[in-house]
């Protein structure tokens, strides 16, 4: 958090960014260093990911988002300097955001099935409260190499804590999984498939959803007496009716010989 910011030269503009007299953005001393997501520099990415988000990437220009926040064209060049650089932040802000929520979680939560817990919940949440940005984490494709890569590093990070929940959920028989890194696949991958039906203005609200995906991953969808009773024997059963059926299908270009004419 920045504790204290103090602007040389012109006054500042209505978000308390400097403008110099020449029209160019006048240099921030900062009183002691912060992180790069100083309040300023947020405000810019979510304009950023509100714009993208209404126009698309390639149909937004720096000018327009420098319009909604009342800044000169030379004040928004201060921070950023390329749409491409804009995009990467806003990247980097959600997924910045969802890591140190699941960092909090590992510190605070002892079990893996109340960190499991807390990780789908927080992930839902920041998709739901930041709509737009996190959309754009689905078009890191436009953005350079260098950029994508780091993105890429961060969701592998991500990836990786969630891995480990779940690894430590089976060694400690809490979890019942056939393949970890398939399990978390699927539990990322309908978290945020959340963005392709997901409204602000429908009719369930955000813990109502949270709700069911936790029920879902949790209990999935057969009843409690045919999950606890029936459901090892019969998945069993029904993989061996399959072998049988597989071993009895005649083979591709082999004689029928069922009698049937």
């Amino acid at each position: 958090m920045v504790l204290g910011t103090r602007w040389l030269g012109g006054a500042p503009d209505s978000l308390g960014f400097g403008r110099a007299r020449n029209g160019m953005a006048t240099r921030i001393v900062q009183s002691q260093p912060g992180t790069r997501f100083t309040r300023k520099r947020v405000l810019i990415i979510r304009a950023a990911a509100q714009a993208f988000g209404r126009k698309g990437f390639h149909a937004t220009k720096l000018e327009e988002i420098a319009a909604d926040l009342n800044l000169t064209k030379a004040s928004l060049y201060y921070y950023f300097s390329t749409k491409e650089e804009l995009l990467f932040e806003v990247h980097l802000l959600s997924l910045q955001d969802v890591l140190d929520r699941v960092d909090r979680i590992l510190t605070t939560e002892r079990t893996p099935i109340a960190q499991l817990e807390g990780v789908i919940t927080e992930h839902l949440r920041v998709l739901a409260s930041d709509y737009e940005g996190a959309f754009l984490l689905q078009q890191e494709y436009e953005l350079p190499a260098n950029y994508r890569a780091e993105i890429v590093r961060l969701r592998d990070a991500y990836e990786q804590r969630v891995l480990e929940i779940i690894r430590e959920g089976v060694r400690q028989r809490q979890f019942r999984v056939k393949n970890a890194k398939v399990t978390v696949r699927i539990i990322l991958g309908a978290v945020n498939w959340l963005l392709r039906w997901y409204r602000s203005d429908g009719s369930l609200k955000v813990e109502e959803i949270v709700e069911a995906y936790i029920d879902f991953f949790f209990y999935g969808i057969l009843a409690p007496a045919l999950a606890s009773r029936t459901l090892p024997e019969e998945v069993v059963d029904k993989r061996a009716v399959s072998a049988r059926r597989r071993d009895r299908a005649p083979r591709r270009g082999a004689p029928d010989t069922s009698g049937v004419a």
